[in-house]
């Protein structure tokens, strides 16, 4: 890849991601996701030896900083990392672009199944990793709260932190309760969340929040945390709750799960929120951030 960068010297090149080439002499646009590891950091976010993680983390932070002030412009996908950014590294707003993600077609426009994914009802979703900045143990406690009146299925691809999650549902005694599904192909999520009494959304940091707009997308109440962007994104298409109170997640999963009213209300606004996001509209700002960090 570097030989074909120095082989064709293009006038822009834009890094994706932060580990950008560090030698590179031309201009350069960067797209930070998140600033997550920056954020969640210790013992409690790694498998690795303590030592190694350190070594590793530093390692993260110098590519990153090396990133934020070698590029021209850094592209963001909420205004809450364009803040940090502004606020905790003294960077400036102008430097800085805000181009929102999309919800796939195949979200959108999918039909649902029938299929029997053996999840009691009623239920819950939580599709995603189950990295501590997930804040899992919350969404856990409340299950626990709820004594088994709302079931929970897990979705996403089993990670180094699966086996905690596990034994904290073991600690919990909500195994009756807890369904891991692992991986799904989107058309089984889509028939997943037509089961589903709400979409959970616990994350204490998020990028931008993509999953639960796909909820929404498919008429799935969303319960999400207030925290990081996920107001920003959501706006008051979701309920929110302290994500540091099991007490107050479980207050609002009773509410959704007893008002038709209100589930209703949330899927009304979900579906007006997720129009306000496009992949389409994103490509063309990108292009023209590329065109004003040409001139």
């Amino acid at each position: 890849m570097v030989w074909i960068w120095w082989k064709t010297r293009p006038n822009l090149l834009h890094a994706t991601h932060s580990s950008i080439p560090a030698l590179w002499p031309g201009k350069l646009i960067v797209t930070f996701h998140d600033l997550i590891r920056h954020q969640s950091k210790g013992k409690g976010t790694t498998t690795r030896k303590y030592f190694l993680y350190w070594f590793k983390y530093l390692g993260y932070l110098f590519v990153d900083l090396l990133a934020m002030y070698r590029a021209k412009i850094i592209i963001v996908p909420a205004r809450f990392w364009k803040d940090l950014l502004v606020n905790k590294y003294h960077l400036s707003s102008d430097k800085i672009a805000v181009t929102y993600e999309g919800v796939d077609t195949i979200i959108k426009q999918g039909k649902p199944s029938n299929e029997d994914f053996g999840v009691k009802k009623p239920f819950l979703v939580y599709t995603g990793n189950l990295y501590p900045h997930k804040n899992i143990p919350v969404l856990l406690k409340a299950i626990k709260i709820l004594n088994g009146k709302i079931h929970l299925a897990l979705v996403g691809a089993r990670s180094v932190f699966t086996r905690r999650a596990q034994q904290l549902i073991a600690e919990q005694k909500v195994n009756d309760s807890v369904t891991f599904l692992g991986r799904l192909t989107d058309i089984q999520l889509i028939s997943l969340y037509s089961q589903a009494v709400a979409f959970v959304f616990p994350s204490l940091i998020e990028g931008f929040g993509l999953t639960g707009l796909e909820a929404m997308a498919v008429e799935l109440p969303v319960i999400a945390a207030r925290a990081s962007c996920l107001p920003e994104v959501y706006g008051d298409a979701a309920l929110y709750f302290d994500p540091y109170d099991p007490q107050d997640l479980t207050k609002k999963i009773t509410e959704v799960v007893k008002s038709k009213s209100l589930r209703d209300n949330l899927i009304k606004k979900g579906l007006l929120q997720v129009k306000k996001y496009s992949w389409d509209k994103m490509s063309r700002q990108t292009w023209q951030i590329y065109q004003n960090a040409l001139l």
